[in-house]
């Protein structure tokens, strides 16, 4: 069926009644009415949104077959929705029976195509997973330029059932600063506490682990007919099997790793400082930090731990999982402990993270969400990149320096507050790889309060406030504990 759907395309034939590449619209639009040619100049045009709704074009997603449910709900909420195809995966929206308009030419390319369709369609919306991608950053900074509405997805700051959404006028950063500043100055109503809705199924890494692996297998078996498709990472797939074998290497090799949770919750409780390490590859890294490398990281933290921290106190690195089949930090951290007199400097993998940092004096990280998750088991952390959750009353506002030996503990009622404005103002309850919260909609996310009536039909939204009047515990944040330090806030 998927061969007779690609084989169906433009590129695969012509002939009565097949569409044909416009003269001057660069591109396919694979549904009629075809793309107009005539060129665009000037100021933008009027949007032409449909009498309920915006017109949405979907540009470069991930965890398609939950965009594609997204979808669906924007369409029963009253939206028009369409979706630029890139790629093989992108083919489930069809399938949904969600519109498309096939992009084949070079990534060059795509700034005036997306023009010329925004100029023919009306598209006033656009919707992007992760803005800093190739043709996302075209399409934002496009958005930006016509005035269009913009629509970001990533994953939440709240791990692991949460995911983040905004608009291009309320960034986390902007939005966060601004209100956490006004809820301090008591000018602004304190944020409802979030009830966390009844599960259908827990959150599974495996599960989100074999959904992606999937998903860009598929897409490599398939390049051949995408041959000018580009991503923010590595597309090469022999590249990526062979660091996933590294990975289930390293995966089984450090399972006794597990043992330390009991010394580090026992023995070294209160002794440490815990630093997880984020992907190398992340643009929290290569766009929101001043650092280079993950290595010219740890090099800097460990050079001010050497000189500043307590000597009978030990700094513990932590490697993000997903990138233990790509980096190993063991030998550069060896070397550096060797330079501290030994048994200061220590690398795990498969510790209990929530142990780590209940038990640690202080969490150094860049800008990773673990920071967050440090707050929340109330443990001083530090970032030296630019986090969202960088805000006074919460993180450490000194310099590394100093933070060894002064930095406070923050209050749990500042950590809630803050749990909570985050939950009102941009975290959705649910995941796209996952549909696991009995909520309305097809992908079954309970979206935070400024876009649930925009992306759920009326009856829908109504169904959900009526099961929020319900009396029901509130939790925060969970997540599987191992029959040790419940991750939780507001307890």
């Amino acid at each position: 069926m998927l061969w007779r759907m690609l084989s169906d395309s433009p590129s695969f034939r012509q002939g009565p009644g097949s569409l044909v590449e416009p003269a001057a619209g660069e591109g396919w639009v694979l549904h009629p009415p075809a793309a107009r040619t005539t060129k665009w100049s000037g100021d933008p045009p009027p949007p032409r949104t449909t009498a309920t709704g915006k017109k949405i074009l979907i540009v470069q997603g991930d965890w398609e077959a939950g965009m594609a449910l997204l979808a669906q709900d924007l369409e029963d909420a009253g939206h028009e929705v369409g979706k630029v195809l890139f790629c093989a995966p992108d083919y489930v929206y069809r399938l949904k029976g969600i519109r498309t308009h096939s992009f084949r030419k070079p990534l060059e390319e795509f700034d005036g195509w997306l023009r010329q369709l925004v100029r023919d369609e009306g598209y006033d919306t656009f919707f992007l997973y992760n803005h800093y991608r190739p043709y996302n950053q075209i399409a934002w900074n496009l958005a930006e330029e016509l005035d269009l509405d913009c629509q970001v997805f990533e994953l939440g700051l709240i791990r692991p059932n949460c995911v983040m959404v905004f608009d291009r006028q309320n960034t986390p950063l902007v939005a966060l600063s601004r209100e956490w500043e006004k809820l301090l100055n008591d000018e602004r109503d304190e944020p409802a506490p979030e009830e966390m809705p009844q599960e259908l199924c827990q959150v599974s890494t495996p599960v989100k682990m074999a959904s992606f692996c999937a998903n860009f297998l598929f897409s490599r078996l398939t390049s051949p007919l995408f041959p000018n498709f580009v991503d923010q990472r590595d597309m090469n797939l022999w590249t990526h099997f062979k660091h996933g074998m590294i990975h289930l290497w390293r995966f089984l090799e450090r399972g006794r790793d597990a043992e330390l949770d009991e010394v580090i919750a026992g023995e070294w409780s209160g002794t440490y400082y815990a630093v997880p390490l984020q992907v190398h590859s992340d643009t929290q890294i290569t766009r929101c930090s001043n650092y280079d490398s993950i290595e010219q990281f740890i090099k800097e933290v460990v050079t001010s731990f050497a000189n500043h921290a307590p000597a009978d106190t030990k700094l513990i690195f932590k490697v993000h999982p997903m990138d233990r089949g790509y980096k190993d930090y063991a030998d550069l951290i060896a070397g550096l402990d060797l330079r501290l007199g030994g048994g200061r400097l220590i690398y795990v993998d498969r510790v209990h993270l929530p142990t780590l940092l209940s038990n640690s004096l202080g969490v150094v990280n860049i800008n990773s969400s673990v920071g967050i998750s440090g707050l929340v088991h109330h443990a001083p952390v530090i970032a030296l990149g630019t986090a969202v959750y960088d805000l006074p009353k919460l993180t450490w506002q000194g310099g590394l320096d100093e933070f060894w030996t002064k930095a406070k503990r923050p209050k749990a009622a500042m950590v809630t507050r803050f749990i909570h404005l985050l939950l009102e103002l941009n975290q959705g309850r649910g995941t796209l790889s996952q549909r696991c919260f009995d909520v309305p909609g097809r992908c079954r996310i309970r979206w935070p309060q400024p876009f649930q009536r925009s992306f759920l039909a009326r009856e829908a939204t109504e169904e959900d406030e009526i099961a929020d009047d319900a009396p029901t515990s509130r939790v925060l944040c969970q997540t599987a504990t191992r029959g040790r330090v419940p991750d939780r806030v507001g307890t």
